[in-house]
């Protein structure tokens, strides 16, 4: 099975090693961009399997931007190639369901390996955005010296609000509603009778609330490309 690639990246160098990297395998690279703005057009003309992009290109945010995108083109698979492994944007790229998070550190055959495992419809191993799905949905029962008498949903709700999670993306993450999830927002912010989402996540860093530890054992200091 041959996939087509785009690739968006405001780096030179990175886009000319994913070139290399995709050249020795069956699949082919039909664009590459520097900006977000052309993905939506090219899309639209364009059938791609696959769109690889930088956390960040130019400045917008690539998670954000592709978020209504992979509804409107759920054939798309999206992986983030980065290198930023901030725990916060491996869990806002599971929540929009994006195939996989790979770190520029790595060595190249994981992002090939994460390609090739499209054609299989099952993420390779150690795949980041699985570990950041469990953590998401998994309910992490509080400790019990924790006061704040939150819900089992409320609970879940601070998990995300502590990584960083938008409304959306935590409507996303547990498929629920994004009124729903507004609704226990506020009820959590009154609960730790804190003003807002970063005052609650700061709460949550202080009374040892989990957050995501992802395992990217494997991977060397510096990235091959």
């Amino acid at each position: 099975m041959s996939l087509r690639i785009c690739c968006i990246d405001d780096s030179h160098l990175c886009t000319h090693g994913l070139q290399r990297a995709v050249s020795e395998t069956p699949h082919s690279i039909v664009a590459t961009y520097s900006h977000l703005r052309s993905l939506q057009t090219h899309l639209v003309e364009q059938p791609t399997d696959v769109v690889i992009t930088e956390v960040r290109v130019g400045g917008s945010d690539s998670i954000e931007y592709c978020s209504e995108l992979l509804e409107q083109f759920p054939r798309t698979k999206l992986i983030l190639y980065s290198y930023d492994e901030n725990p916060t944007h491996v869990a806002r790229a599971s929540a929009i369901d994006a195939w996989e998070f790979v770190p520029k550190r790595a060595p190249v055959r994981r992002l090939v390996e994460a390609i090739e495992a499209i054609a299989d419809q099952q993420r390779p191993k150690g795949s980041l955005i699985d570990q950041a799905k469990l953590f998401l949905r998994k309910y992490h029962k509080p400790a019990e010296s924790m006061l704040v008498p939150l819900t089992k949903r409320e609970h879940q709700i601070l998990v995300h609000l502590a990584l960083g999670l938008s409304n959306r993306e935590i409507s996303k993450s547990l498929s629920i509603s994004l009124e729903t999830v507004k609704e226990h927002v506020q009820n959590v912010l009154r609960k730790l009778q804190t003003t807002d989402r970063t005052a609650a996540a700061i709460w949550s860093l202080r009374n040892g609330i989990p957050t995501l530890h992802l395992d990217i054992s494997d991977q060397p200091n510096n990235p091959i490309l």
